[in-house]
């Protein structure tokens, strides 16, 4: 296992120097958000860069700079700590990242993504898709590790609860403090539950994902902002988490680099008549 590279870190030649060995990025992105009494506000983004670099250590593709501000569902707004974009700013903020990685060389993408944003990046995706020719997929951790959350951890993954708490200490434990770790059961939406199911890791798959449905601004009702009980989040547990969620895009990654050549990549752009961008 190497050092991971951090594009950040290095010159230009050292940059141009990656593109001609494998042709492949990573691309963390995160938000600002609160995440409870116990985690900091950064916990996204710190997710994404932390995985992103295990990834890197692992096949040693650059790292690329981590984008710290997402978009959110609509209940976050208004609560203190977190910085939404709207959705529009930021398909089109990763469309300008993404072209000015693939003119550095790279034209395999990997976007690394911690935060509930999932919806606006595979429109992303579908957008960019249509304008640049390059692949492109999308790694969100808790759906790369839905069967290993399932057997680790008591509780069905919300927000800075169990399984989230549990990946902060497991990645950065000096900035979680769980002396204030506290349950928090305040949220209360204004329909039946039983319609209303976190978008992955459910039992209640006759339902309508939380940002399919119009749910509650959280910020009027959540005493902590962490739905659940974080008290029961162990370092060991967010290590098997992370383990599972990194091994899937390593296995991506070495993947692309068996059957395509650093300059190769699956054929992405359709042929239009007329060009829709």
């Amino acid at each position: 296992m190497g050092k991971p590279l951090i594009w950040h870190d290095i010159t230009w030649p050292e940059v141009k120097k990656a593109s001609e060995e494998t042709g492949i990025a990573i691309l963390p992105i995160g938000s600002t958000e609160q995440h409870g009494f116990h985690c900091p506000c950064g916990v996204d983004t710190f997710n994404a860069y932390e995985l992103s670099k295990l990834v890197s250590e692992k096949t040693g593709v650059i790292v690329a700079p981590t984008m710290t501000y997402g978009s959110h569902p609509y209940f976050h707004y208004g609560f203190v700590g977190t910085i939404p974009i709207r959705a529009t700013v930021q398909i089109e903020l990763v469309r300008d990242v993404v072209k000015g990685i693939v003119n550095s060389g790279f034209k395999k993408i990997v976007i690394m993504q911690a935060h509930g944003q999932w919806w606006t990046l595979q429109t992303a995706l579908q957008e960019i898709a249509l304008d640049v020719d390059c692949f492109m997929a999308v790694a969100t951790w808790w759906e790369l590790a839905c069967e290993t959350i399932k057997e680790v951890c008591e509780t069905p993954f919300k927000h800075a609860d169990e399984v989230e708490t549990s990946v902060s200490l497991a990645l950065y434990p000096e900035l979680v403090d769980m002396s204030k770790a506290e349950p928090d059961y305040s949220l209360k939406p204004y329909i039946d539950k039983s319609f209303v199911r976190p978008a992955v890791h459910s039992e209640l798959i006759n339902s309508f994902p939380i940002e399919s449905i119009t749910f509650v601004p959280q910020e009027n009702v959540m005493k902590t902002g962490a739905p659940g009980d974080p008290r029961k989040a162990k370092a060991e547990k967010g290590e098997a988490i992370i383990n599972s969620a990194v091994d899937v895009v390593v296995r991506l990654i070495e993947y692309l680099k068996k059957t395509y050549k650093p300059d190769e990549f699956p054929r992405v752009k359709p042929e239009l008549k007329a060009d829709m961008y």
